[in-house]
């Protein structure tokens, strides 16, 4: 009889909680999120409960050049690097007041991971949803914390972000909502979350030359390379929320000495327990774990491998027990890496290899719109004649532009479907009556624009499914190439790498399809927002939008050493005057194609 109560009681709990979380809590008004309507509180970091009134989150972030220990450059957040945690309960009000004291330098802050739902224009991409920072301004950011998970905030720029300009961005819930709660006994996400980031020789803001060779020194888990530490007690399982926020080109692989994980979640959603011994994060990622401490005493590492740009590099926290003296580990620190050690043959994990928790509904055929993104590095053919810093305005006159990356880079640069992207000369999403319609092209009708760099458009409607065909062709590049997802989260349907190492075209990958040898998942896929789409190989993924917005769809770190690579999916969306009214307008601001790339 008492467990029949329990279980009424927190039925009843779960039900009141649905119907209050966001009917109760929504914005009245188009200008309630720049209102104070809940009590400021400091102390945004508690146990998530039921029926309890959403908090309004407070914070204060100063962007700023400063030098670390050891005497060597970065960019910090208030001071530090990684910048402040934000952790707070689903449904609270996000404010934070960005203000940039980079000089010379624009900024904008985007929150990886978060869907927007209903604040399209908090995104954090200069020109597309808001006016860049300028030095000595404040931006306000205020948006709601609407769906739980492991997320993290970093400056939109790939070299600002590989300065230092990151932090997590953790959503509790309440426990009874944990699909997997009952895997673990701890979730202490203000200590259990490990950040890895790559640390420079030098910073790379305002550095103009090609950057393509330049690699990191050291990677760093929490801003430490070897000593953070994680306390545990024997015989408890911990939550531990993994985040690669390295901004180029660098798969990390994890592994705990003695232990196994069962990941958990992966990119913010719940996914089907898989045990693992290693697991792969590419830039961008988050996976979510469980660890038990099977151990009686002592301590033993956990460690990270970089790959790729980062093949070589290694970081380390300690795992340990309660009243374990860490200094032996610290004299005996080994230096094998995951791939030297007794998990030599285990399999290592990554987050396309998944399976999501729920089955994702069924979708009619007549329903899916499909798009093709091919992707590589081509050498556009142009003249010195064509060059030009300055950026495309009204009043360069109408003739094919050739920005000077086309020449300054041998190799070629890095294109979709034979475009680089152009950033719009006012953010599109606030004034798209204002945006040049003859730089603009539509995903698959490339042909009709005669310049090789354009604002590259994918237009999308509420309710249809949109299933995204990216090929990375590998015709000129053997690289792989890491794409993230703003505003959506994606099914990841489909991926293969071609065994054989041959170049993939879009016919060829259409005379597979015809043959029967295209397969795709579609009732568990993973359901994430970062993807890899492997060289000589495709990545499949389905997006369902909702609601509306122009959302970037880009490689990050493509634009480090080239042009940038992205496509804007435009949903139709109506902005209340109210709210354009109270955001920074960009005035006269046109900058330079280097400074957005």
């Amino acid at each position: 009889m008492k467990i029949i109560v329990c279980c009424i009681f927190l039925i009843v709990n779960i039900s009141d909680n649905g119907n209050a979380s966001m009917e109760s809590f929504a914005p009245s008004s188009s200008n309630v999120l720049f209102e104070d309507s809940t009590k400021t509180s400091d102390k945004c970091y508690r146990p998530c409960k039921f029926n309890v009134k959403p908090k309004r989150c407070y914070y204060n972030f100063k962007i700023e050049p400063t030098l670390d220990e050891d005497g060597k450059p970065e960019i910090t957040v208030n001071g530090l690097s990684p910048g402040p945690p934000i952790n707070v309960c689903v449904n609270d009000v996000i404010v934070v007041d960005v203000t940039n004291k980079i000089p010379d330098e624009f900024i904008a802050i985007h929150w990886h991971g978060v869907e927007q739902k209903g604040t399209p224009y908090m995104d954090g991409v200069p020109m597309v949803t808001q006016c860049p920072i300028g030095y000595g301004t404040t931006y306000k950011y205020a948006f709601i914390a609407s769906s739980p998970g492991t997320f993290f905030y970093h400056s939109d720029s790939v070299s600002q972000q590989s300065d230092g300009v990151y932090g997590s961005l953790i959503v509790n819930q309440p426990q009874p909502l944990e699909p997997h709660a009952s895997l673990y006994d701890f979730d202490r996400s203000a200590e259990n979350t490990l950040i890895v980031a790559a640390k420079f020789s030098k910073l790379l803001t305002g550095v103009l030359e090609d950057l393509k060779d330049l690699r990191p020194t050291s990677l760093a888990i929490n801003g430490d390379e070897e000593s953070f530490k994680l306390f545990v007690m024997p015989g408890y399982a911990y939550r531990l929320r993994l985040i690669n926020a390295i901004a180029i080109e660098c798969p990390i692989i994890a592994h705990v000495d003695k232990d196994e994980m069962f990941i958990i979640a992966a990119d913010g959603k719940p996914v089907k327990p898989a045990l693992a011994k290693n697991i792969q994060l590419y830039p961008g990622e988050r996976i979510d774990v469980v660890v038990r401490a099977t151990q009686k005493n002592g301590g033993h590492w956990l460690k990270v491998s970089g790959r790729g740009a980062c093949a070589g590099l290694e970081a380390k926290a300690m795992l340990l027990y309660m009243g374990f003296n860490y200094t032996s580990m610290l004299q005996n620190n080994p230096t094998n890496s995951p791939q030297q050690d007794d998990s030599d043959s285990d399999i290592i994990v990554s987050g396309e290899m998944l399976e999501s928790e729920q089955p994702v509904p069924e979708t009619p055929n007549f329903n899916i719109k499909q798009v093709y993104l091919s992707i590589d590095r081509n050498v556009v053919k142009d003249k010195k004649s064509d060059h030009d810093f300055k950026y495309i305005s009204d009043a360069i006159p109408k003739k094919p532009f050739f920005p000077a990356p086309f020449s300054l880079r041998q190799q070629g640069v890095v294109q979709i479907n034979g475009k680089s992207f152009l950033y719009p000369n006012t953010p599109i999403l606030l004034k798209p009556k204002e945006v040049r319609r003859d730089m603009i092209c539509k995903v698959e009708e490339e042909s009709r624009h005669k310049e090789p760099q354009c604002i590259h458009v994918l237009n999308a409607l509420e309710g249809e499914i949109v299933e995204i065909v990216l090929i990375n062709e590998g015709v000129v590049s053997n690289d792989s190439y890491t794409f993230h997802m703003h505003g959506y989260s994606m099914e990841v349907v489909g991926t293969w790498q071609d065994p054989s190492r041959k170049p993939l075209s879009r016919s060829r990958f259409i005379q597979l399809e015809q043959q029967g040898k295209i397969s795709r998942n579609l009732q568990y896929p993973p359901i994430k927002d970062t993807v890899i789409v492997p060289n000589r190989g495709y990545t499949i993924v389905r997006i369902r939008p909702d609601r509306g917005g122009s959302w970037l769809f880009e490689c990050r770190s493509c634009s480090l050493s080239s042009l940038p690579t992205a496509v804007i999916i435009t949903v139709p969306q109506s902005i209340p005057k109210a709210v354009l009214d109270s955001l920074p307008i960009c005035g006269n601001y046109r900058p330079p194609d280097i400074l957005l790339n």
